[in-house]
């Protein structure tokens, strides 16, 4: 499965958004959409998850046009998560992942063992199989993204879409919901702001600003500190991590004069551990 999308421009009234986008995802490669705010990342997302309209241009799944499948065909390809989640009624978090298997099933089929079974084992992925006859709306930003990957899972699709997966979750969870999208081996485009998660979970990244892509290649062809100045307007280092090997971006307080960044401050050994353990 692969997404592909050649020249493609949305607009909305009287603005241009993104601009003669051409982008690839190959079968079981992760890739990651990175730039500032207003970049174009969830309007471009967006239109390939079907949400909005494209002006112009061409969107690929598996080598088919989008606007050639129906609703149906597209949802059993593809499974998306974004960063805002509302429902008109409040579900409990089993319903909303049972959403997933709507592709599925036909008119008026019930739920039978077999997706009760799929949906518990989503849940169960990502931690929350405890919650399931919770509320939706009775859970933290967090949980309630973690939700939303687990129907995603349980939509069992070749691929998968990530509009800020990571929004609203802690150290811990972020990464978790990254290995576990990481693990399943999809064909994955995902937008992400933490250039460190990029680095660690991307085999390839594209660059958007002012709605145009503006770079790809692999993170140590992308994240560099000349990019990191120019598209974010931020001075950082950029260096591998002495025991993973992967990139790892620090980045620079405005606050700081150059003569502060010059000179490297010994650390402070502090006495005893603040960190209570329970």
């Amino acid at each position: 499965m692969n997404i592909k999308t050649e020249q493609v421009c949305i607009s909305v009234p009287h603005k241009r958004i993104v601009s003669d986008v051409s982008l690839h995802v190959d079968e079981r490669e992760f890739v990651g959409l990175i730039g500032p705010n207003g970049s174009g990342k969830s309007t471009l997302l967006n239109t390939i998850y079907r949400t909005m309209k494209r002006e112009s241009g061409n969107i690929y799944l598996d080598d088919l046009p989008l606007d050639g499948l129906s609703l149906r065909q597209s949802a059993l390809k593809l499974a998306v998560v974004t960063q805002h989640n509302y429902f008109n009624f409040d579900f409990k978090v089993e319903d909303v992942v049972m959403m997933g298997r709507t592709p599925h099933k036909k008119a008026m089929e019930t739920d039978n063992a077999a997706d009760l079974q799929i949906v518990g084992q989503a849940l169960a992925d990502v931690n929350m199989y405890e919650y399931r006859h919770r509320n939706f709306s009775s859970l933290s930003g967090g949980e309630q993204q973690r939700v939303i990957l687990a129907r995603a899972l349980a939509q069992q699709t070749p691929c998968l879409v990530l509009d800020e997966p990571t929004n609203h979750l802690d150290i811990k969870y972020q990464l978790e919901v990254l290995d576990i999208v990481k693990k399943l081996g999809c064909t994955t485009l995902c937008a992400l702001h933490d250039l460190n998660l990029a680095a660690q979970y991307c085999d390839r990244l594209y660059i958007l600003q002012h709605g145009r892509i503006v770079g790809e290649g692999t993170p140590e062809e992308v994240i560099t500190e000349d990019m990191i100045s120019a598209i974010y307007g931020v001075k950082a280092s950029v260096s591998r991590h002495p025991k993973t090997g992967l990139l790892n971006v620090a980045y620079y307080p405005a606050y700081l004069n150059s003569q502060t960044l010059n000179r490297t401050p010994p650390l402070m050994q502090m006495p005893h551990s603040t960190v209570t353990k329970t």
